[in-house]
């Protein structure tokens, strides 16, 4: 059998030409240009990750390894802090186009979110409470059901000096209410 070019052969493709005839031209059969052609577009990365730069590629592909958002970012922009990668990790993982692109590539595998949503429910219905423990870990990371780790206020003189007034108010009223249901029962 003769040997097919591939990126010959996508380029035929791709420019309108039959399976019949690039089997034609190569000497092989069509069924055999169809399989090579799915084959060889099971391997193409979808096109929202042929949009990011070679570092976000390479971020992308490592977190649908599983890797971690801090391991994926010292691994694609060869940092050597872990508190720098972190970081970057962190803003990473709030890019749309990431998103979009690591998306992409879970469906290309046939993981889909569905499909990733049955399994963590696998993990929380199991008897490891470790596992259970991780899988619910992983659900509220999905959802956004964590709180920020840090929320800012300002608090000036007069609101702290309001606050305080108000529980001192609220002690003498309740401290009320304890003396005259003491006295009722006496």
């Amino acid at each position: 059998m003769k040997r097919v070019n591939d990126e010959e052969m996508q380029t035929m493709f791709e420019k309108g030409q039959t399976k019949r005839a690039i089997a034609n031209h190569f000497g092989v059969s069509e069924q055999y240009i169809g399989k090579r052609l799915k084959q060889l577009e099971a391997y193409r990365l979808p096109e929202s990750v042929q949009k990011l730069t070679d570092k976000q590629k390479k971020y992308a592909l490592a977190r649908v390894e599983g890797k971690s958002k801090t391991d994926s970012a010292m691994e694609a922009y060869d940092t050597k802090d872990r508190d720098s990668a972190k970081a970057l990790g962190y803003t990473l993982s709030k890019e749309p186009d990431i998103n979009t692109a690591i998306h992409d590539l879970l469906a290309q595998e046939r993981i889909p979110r569905r499909r990733r949503i049955q399994r963590l429910k696998d993990m929380i219905e199991c008897s490891d409470m470790n596992v259970v423990g991780k899988g619910l870990d992983m659900a509220n990371k999905m959802t956004g059901e964590y709180a920020p780790l840090q929320v800012d206020m300002t608090l000036t003189d007069e609101m702290i000096v309001k606050w305080i007034d108000c529980a001192v108010e609220m002690a003498k009223a309740n401290a009320i209410e304890i003396e005259d249901s003491t006295e009722d029962k006496n």
